[in-house]
């Protein structure tokens, strides 16, 4: 397996247990109003999970197809969003897995 398919699945795997702690959370904390939008872009954000998961599956998941990239892209945008309206329940520690991820994605980009 090359590097960049190994860094772009533990990404991945980041960005679930993102999603798992910031569910976990938001249901005693955030108001009613922003935990629909928090549930909504989580389930975006698994539905963009799947599809990488897919490519993984196919062999695919490499940072060189332009669908990984567009892919990951999405995945990133909608974990920001998710961080934004559950801002009030996230702690350092969830907010530093965000960081990583799109950190870890951004050091992918530059070194192709």
């Amino acid at each position: 397996m090359k590097e960049d398919t190994e860094t772009l699945a533990e990404l991945m795997l980041h960005a679930e247990q993102f999603c798992s702690k910031v569910e976990a959370a938001t249901d005693k904390v955030a108001p009613v109003g922003e935990r629909s939008e928090v549930r909504s872009k989580i389930g975006q954000i698994r539905n963009h999970l799947a599809s990488l998961q897919e490519l993984f599956n196919e062999g695919k998941l490499s940072i060189e197809d332009a669908a990984v990239r567009t892919g990951f892209r999405q995945l990133i945008t909608a974990l920001l969003w998710v961080a934004y309206y559950a801002r009030s329940a996230i702690d350092y520690k969830t907010f530093r897995r965000l960081v990583v991820i799109e950190h870890g994605f951004a050091y992918l980009l530059a070194n192709r």
